[in-house]
């Protein structure tokens, strides 16, 4: 299979809404006010109807509805905030159908949402400018999945790809076997197309490479490689998917105390044993 169909897909992608486009550019400035955030997303109804959908998910676990932006903003904090603003403004282009890797669209939020979480809670106490930079990464990392199962469901070659998922445990590997690209490679092009900042797409681009990334995102694309071992459409922070991440932090000099702590608030948070 091309990967030509997945380029102009990407290419077909309409521009970020003009309000995501300001709450971006706050935080290119430094570290926004809340007001300032809540009035943006208040001035788009379709980003506030879609944001307010998304923070009273069953898996955030609050046991009365969020009803406004500035109790949303309140309750998740702006960085997380701004995770969900730009996975609804760049999956609002999409058609989401995840069953080629044999999860729901439900559980594709969720592991996204743990993905930004555990990269949060982690690194809160290492550098807060990191983990803020990190935060909508993590929180958009497996958003090529999306495309590449498009891809898949046209081509009829689901029960394939899902066998070879299997097979062969390498979900990096088994996309490129099928469309020639991988998710992190889509993301790439995805986060150019849509101008976001460098950073997005830099770490994107390294993220399935051997070789050693630039100084500029070398500690956010380890990191990002630590997280998404940890927790995949796969497996979700068990005890391989935990050994695999804890490998990778040992392999990088990084001390395990601080990540094996957000775990633990996670497995907690999320009733995983």
């Amino acid at each position: 299979m091309s990967y030509i169909p997945l380029i102009a897909r990407v290419d077909s992608l309409p521009p970020l809404p003009e309000s995501v486009l300001k709450i971006e550019s706050l935080y290119a400035e430094g570290d926004p006010d809340i007001d300032d955030i809540v009035k943006i997303i208040e001035s788009d109804p379709s980003l506030t109807a879609d944001i307010l959908a998304k923070v009273n998910a069953p898996y955030y676990g609050f046991s009365k509805s969020i009803i406004s932006i500035l109790q949303a903003v309140t309750l998740f904090g702006s960085t997380q905030i701004r995770s969900i603003v730009l996975s609804s403004s760049v999956n609002r282009g999409f058609d989401i159908d995840l069953s080629p890797y044999g999860i729901s669209t439900l559980e594709f939020s969720r592991i996204s949402t743990m993905q930004s979480e555990l990269i949060f809670q982690w690194y809160m106490g290492i550098d807060i400018n990191v983990a803020r930079s990190l935060t909508p990464i993590a929180f958009l990392m497996e958003t090529g999945k999306i495309l590449i199962a498009k891809d898949i469901l046209q081509s009829q070659k689901e029960k394939e790809f899902m066998a070879d998922l299997e097979k062969y445990r390498d979900i990096s590997y088994v996309e490129n076997m099928h469309t020639m690209m991988s998710t992190a490679q889509i993301n790439t092009l995805i986060f150019k197309h849509l101008n976001l900042n460098d950073t997005f797409w830099e770490s994107m681009n390294y993220l399935d490479d051997d070789k050693t990334p630039p100084e500029s995102v070398h500690e956010m694309v380890i990191a990002l490689r630590i997280v998404r071992s940890a927790i995949n459409i796969q497996e979700q922070l068990t005890q391989n998917s935990l050994q695999i991440a804890e490998d990778l932090i040992r392999e990088n000099e990084l001390l395990t105390a601080p990540f094996l702590r957000a775990v633990k608030r996670l497995r907690n948070k999320y009733l995983i044993d």
